[in-house]
């Protein structure tokens, strides 16, 4: 490792400032586990910008380990970060660029979503061993298959060994099943027991959209006992997914899965989606532009809507394991 090791925290962004500052939390908490500087910057929305915090840290580091603070890896984890780092190694001669993996499906996460479910059944009349009780696991929903294929899988993982009837993965928009489907789906099958899991970074307007359907469903079906858990809020486990991810990053040990990548092969309805070298060129000039903007957080007057920094249309790009081109997924 060099004398200086500085660490880029890359948040999505919001207008709400409590969502903003848990960003601004969790680099402290990682501030607190590394030797090097760390520094939370974001990637639409709010400032610094991930390039305005890229070059901050060039100029006191000898190398920069950028990890996204986002649960799963689509657009923006795939896309648009890398190439914003791919543009800093063209820009900083004698400072190295390090690129981690998103937080994805660990035991780690696992462990917080099964005590963020188990605190909820605690303060519910009925338990998962004498009764029938139905958990949602309810994510943001992506644009992309393998971003929504990992939230059915970490789903899953928390049903091994619990004792749950069943365990739904459901989605707020942009996908099917949309959670108010979900419930109705539960319904018919009388439960005892639904436990509905919002699967959030911190408590923004999507978690409240989360809350706000289940108190519905909890009006229409008295006789079902409902219960939503808490967010992931700042959890030191979370915390010890991204020493490694970032530790990974500077080894070279990043692994992230191309198989099932829209950008990289042909999925039923995406194939217009699949990248290439030109596709390549044509985003890293996309986002030269973008990064030369002042004003680039407002993207010229219209604006993603996003919700909050729960709203992640992830990225990536592994150094050079993981990309088109040079390659970027």
């Amino acid at each position: 490792m060099t004398q200086t090791d500085a660490v880029l925290l890359a948040g999505h962004g919001s207008r709400r400032d409590e969502s903003n500052e848990q960003v601004h939390a969790v680099a402290d908490r990682l501030d607190d586990r590394l030797e090097g500087p760390v520094m939370p910057a974001f990637i639409e929305l709010t400032e610094p910008l991930l390039h305005e915090g890229i070059d901050t840290l060039a100029d006191r580091a000898d190398s920069v380990t950028v990890v996204p603070l986002t649960l799963f890896a689509a657009g923006h984890v795939k896309n648009d970060v890398p190439l914003v780092v791919e543009h800093a190694r063209q820009t900083y001669d004698g400072v190295s660029f390090n690129y981690g993996s998103h937080l994805g499906v660990r035991p780690e996460m696992v462990d917080i979503v099964a005590d963020r479910i188990a605190a909820a059944e605690a303060e519910m009349a009925v338990d998962r061993d004498h009764d029938d009780i139905a958990v949602v696991f309810c994510s943001r929903g992506s644009s992309d298959p393998d971003a929504n294929a990992e939230a059915y899988r970490l789903a899953r993982l928390v049903y091994e060994g619990r004792a749950f009837s069943r365990i739904e993965p459901s989605f707020i928009g942009i996908t099917d099943p949309v959670l108010d489907e979900t419930l109705a789906g539960l319904a018919a099958h009388d439960p005892d027991g639904v436990i509905v899991v919002p699967y959030m970074l911190g408590d923004g307007v999507l978690n409240q959209r989360i809350i706000d359907w289940v108190a519905e469903f909890d009006t229409k079906h008295p006789e079902i006992e409902t219960a939503t858990t808490d967010v992931l809020g700042i959890d030191e486990r979370m915390i010890d997914v991204l020493v490694d991810r970032i530790e990974e990053a500077r080894t070279g040990a990043v692994s992230m899965s191309c198989d099932t990548c829209k950008y990289k092969v042909s999925l039923a309805d995406f194939e217009d989606e699949v990248g290439g070298e030109t596709a390549f060129v044509e985003s890293l000039e996309h986002t030269l532009a973008h990064v030369s903007d002042e004003h680039s957080h407002d993207h010229g007057g219209h604006s993603h809507s996003h919700d909050s920094e729960e709203g992640h249309e992830h990225s990536h790009k592994e150094e050079a394991t993981h990309s088109h081109g040079e390659h970027s997924h």
